[in-house]
C-alpha cells in the first residue's frame, strides 16, 4: 500500500517525487514499460516518439529525479522532470491529468477515487489546486531541472583556457571567443564560455574541466539554451551576406570551424533544434543550411528530424564526415574532407 499525506502546512511539489521515486517500478509498470536499472539510472527505449529501438535511448537519474531522451529530444518538448515524462507517456501535457494519475496510481493523500469522483477532484480538492498552481510557477523559474543555473561570471579568472588548449583549440581561437578557464573557489575546475543572447546579453556556460566534477555544464541564470544558437550575434552578419548558415551541435564545432575560415556557424547546444532555434533560422532571411551533426547514431537521427522539419524552407547540405566528432578534427582535415566541395558558403 503506497497511501501517503502530503498535506502540511507548506504544501510542496517535491514531496510528490519524492513519493513516485521511492517506488518508481509501480509507475513504471504501470505504464507496461520494459526497462534496466544500472546503478542510479534507468535505462529503456523511449516510449515517447515512433521507431525507439535503442534499449539506452531513454534515461532517468534517480539522483537527480530527472529523465532525457538521448535520441530526439523528447524532454525538451515538456521538461525533464518526472511529470514531463509521465506527461509524454500518457499523451498529454495536461498537467491536472498528470497529477490525477499520480494521485490515483499512489494513493496519495486519499486522491484515489471512483469515476464519478474523479470528474470533482480539481474542483473539490483545495490540495490539488495548490499543488497545479505550484507547478506552473515551477516550469516559469526553472525550464530545465537537470540544468543548474548560477549567478554572475566569475571574478577570478585565467588569461586562458588550458583546458580547452589541451584538447587541441588554438589560443587566439579562444581568446576570440572569450573563452577562459576560472581561477575562483567556487568556479575552480571549470572553463566559462560565454553566450550572447536575447539582444546582446551576456551569459555563460561553465564546463567542467574534470571528470569527477559534477555537473558537467552549469548555466548562467536567465539563460535558456533552447531559446538561443551559439555565436548568432557574430555569424548572422556574414551569413546574410552569403545567405547560409552552418549548423553544428556545439561550441567546439563552431570554434574548429572558425579556424578553418567559417565564421556563419552556429550551434544548437545539442543534436535537435527546438522551436525558438527554428523560428531564428526563418528569421535569419538564409536559404541555404550546411548541416554538420556528428557523425553518431544520434546524430545521424537528428538529420534525419531536420531534413523532414526543414527541408521546405531551405537548401540543405550534408557534408559527408569521416570522424565522428567535428571538434576533434584538424583544421586540415576540414579544409579538405569537408570546405573544399562548400566553396561559396562560408
Amino acid at each position: 500500500m503506497h497511501s501517503k499525506s502530503v498535506r502540511e502546512k507548506t504544501l510542496d511539489l517535491k514531496k510528490v517525487k519524492d513519493i513516485i521515486f521511492d517506488d518508481i517500478d509501480l509507475l513504471l509498470e504501470d505504464l507496461e514499460l520494459e526497462y534496466e536499472r544500472q546503478d542510479d539510472n534507468i535505462f529503456m527505449c523511449c516510449p515517447i516518439h515512433a521507431g525507439s529501438d535503442n534499449p539506452q535511448g531513454l534515461s532517468i537519474s534517480l539522483y537527480r529525479k530527472a529523465w532525457r531522451c538521448w535520441t530526439r529530444g523528447c524532454h525538451e518538448d515538456s521538461s525533464t522532470d518526472i511529470f514531463g515524462f509521465i506527461g509524454g507517456c500518457l499523451k498529454t501535457d495536461n498537467f491536472s491529468e498528470i497529477l490525477r494519475y499520480v494521485c490515483n496510481l499512489y494513493s496519495v493523500d486519499g486522491a484515489k477515487t471512483n469515476k464519478k469522483q474523479k470528474s470533482n477532484l480539481d474542483k473539490d480538492s483545495e490540495l490539488f489546486k495548490k499543488l497545479v498552481k505550484q507547478f506552473k510557477k515551477e516550469r516559469q523559474k526553472i525550464a530545465n531541472p537537470t540544468e543548474t543555473f548560477i549567478g554572475p561570471f566569475p571574478k577570478k579568472m585565467l588569461g586562458g583556457s588550458p583546458y580547452f588548449e589541451s584538447r587541441g583549440f588554438n589560443r587566439e581561437t579562444l581568446k576570440h571567443f572569450g573563452v577562459r578557464d576560472s581561477d575562483s573557489f567556487v568556479m575552480r575546475n571549470r572553463s566559462i564560455i560565454p553566450v550572447v543572447y536575447k539582444q546582446g546579453k551576456i551569459g555563460f556556460i561553465a564546463r567542467a574541466t574534470k571528470e569527477w566534477v559534477q555537473p558537467k555544464y552549469l548555466f548562467s541564470e536567465g539563460f535558456k539554451k533552447t531559446d538561443y544558437l551559439y555565436n548568432y550575434d557574430n555569424a548572422i552578419k556574414r551569413a546574410q551576406e552569403i545567405g547560409c548558415i552552418f549548423l553544428v551541435e556545439g561550441q567546439g564545432d563552431v570554434w574548429k570551424l572558425y579556424e578553418a575560415g567559417v565564421y556563419n556557424a552556429v550551434g544548437l547546444f545539442g543534436k535537435d533544434i527546438s522551436r525558438s532555434q527554428r523560428s531564428l533560422l526563418l528569421n535569419s532571411g538564409v536559404t541555404k543550411l550546411v548541416i554538420l551533426t556528428d557523425n553518431d547514431q544520434a546524430g545521424r537521427e537528428a538529420k534525419i528530424k531536420i531534413k523532414r522539419d526543414m527541408s521546405r524552407m531551405f537548401k540543405l547540405i550534408f557534408p559527408k564526415m569521416k570522424t565522428k566528432d567535428l571538434g576533434n578534427m584538424f583544421t586540415d582535415k576540414i579544409k579538405q574532407d569537408i570546405l573544399d566541395n562548400l566553396q561559396g558558403h562560408f
